[in-house]
């Protein structure tokens, strides 16, 4: 459907609504005209009403619970409905084209309705070539990669190969790679792409190697791609290449919104996979050679990978981590089905 007949679809259901209310404010106005005739009626009823409310009612709102206007912006979350994907929404979703789907099932999956990511899997291939980048999708695109939720990320990742009409095979890397050898400054979009495809398991050992030697390269934009790219894998292999970018790149931007991000926030790498980035990030921050800018960004990271709130002194932190690294590690760690493999 155009956006000419969304917008006359639009202007047909505001018109039918607007007859429907203007009916029904006839209606309240004839019955009010009615009642006026009836006070004797209407007190009786009021104050009968005041003593037989049902005692289901006032047994759920117990003396300091939150509800109503005690329900508090920030703090803990107050559930107010199911979690779980409700009938009437997938209902609804199997009836829409493809991209509104692709739209309303990233924004379900978001906002962690149970189910959004598993329809996600099950439609995505169907997608490809029937969605596109839309103004309204990559706004979505976006919230979900910044997210904390990998899953979330993840769908977001396959939603974005399927708009940009990505096959997620061995020939699609062959063609991407033509580009980029030509002319990796010129090949930006497909550097980047490349990480999708390798955390989505398309020839990721080739992937990550090709990404490697990129991260080489003279040009900075290249570089920054590169270690964006190597983020979206989310492999162990890739942290140490993100702690050299974040270390030792000679571009500024390239260290903090390539490597430094890749590690602390961005990308596809888990908490405890984060965790490995610690020893190297407490050896930056000893390095004397690097800039006190340089130093606070790798103590910002260490903060946000070990949600720990040390001052940034390296000591206190080499101490932390040979007490509760181990552990927090542990902590931080996923299985499938919750089971661990010991």
């Amino acid at each position: 459907m155009t956006g000419l007949q969304t917008g006359r679809l639009a202007n047909a259901m505001i018109g039918a609504e607007a007859a429907s209310i203007g009916a029904d404010n006839h209606r309240m106005r004839t019955n009010a005209n009615r009642l006026r005739f009836r006070p004797g009626l209407l007190a009786v009823a009021f104050v009968g009403a005041s003593f037989t409310s049902p005692p289901w009612i006032a047994a759920q709102e117990l003396p300091g619970e939150i509800a109503g206007h005690k329900v508090p912006v920030p703090g803990e979350k107050v559930e107010g409905t199911t979690a779980k994907l409700s009938e009437v929404e997938a209902e609804m979703v199997a009836g829409m084209a493809p991209q509104a789907q692709a739209e309303r099932l990233l924004q379900y999956a978001i906002s962690h309705h149970v189910g959004a990511t598993d329809e996600v899997k099950a439609r995505v291939n169907r997608w490809r070539g029937a969605i596109t980048i839309t103004p309204s999708l990559e706004t979505l695109l976006d919230v979900a990669r910044n997210g904390d939720d990998l899953r979330v990320r993840a769908a977001a990742i396959e939603i974005e190969l399927a708009a940009m009409n990505i096959a997620k095979t061995s020939a699609q890397v062959d063609a991407l790679l033509q580009p980029i050898a030509a002319s990796p400054k010129d090949a930006r979009q497909e550097i980047y792409i490349l990480g999708l495809l390798a955390n989505r398991g398309v020839e990721t050992d080739r992937l990550h190697y090709e990404l490697r030697v990129l991260t080489r390269s003279e040009e900075d934009l290249v570089r920054y791609q590169a270690y964006a790219a190597i983020a979206n894998i989310g492999t162990d292999e890739t942290v140490a290449d993100l702690v050299e970018g974040f270390h030792h790149d000679p571009s500024f931007a390239v260290r903090i919104n390539g490597g430094g991000c890749g590690l602390a926030h961005c990308g596809m790498l888990t908490r405890a996979q984060r965790m490995l980035a610690v020893p190297g990030l407490i050896e930056m921050v000893e390095d004397k050679a690097l800039a006190s800018v340089d130093v606070s960004y790798a103590y910002r990271a260490l903060r946000e990978i070990t949600d720990e709130t040390l001052p940034d002194a390296a000591q206190p932190w080499r101490e932390w981590y040979a007490a509760h690294g181990a552990e927090t590690t542990d902590k931080f760690r996923r299985f499938e089905d919750g089971r661990r493999p010991f």
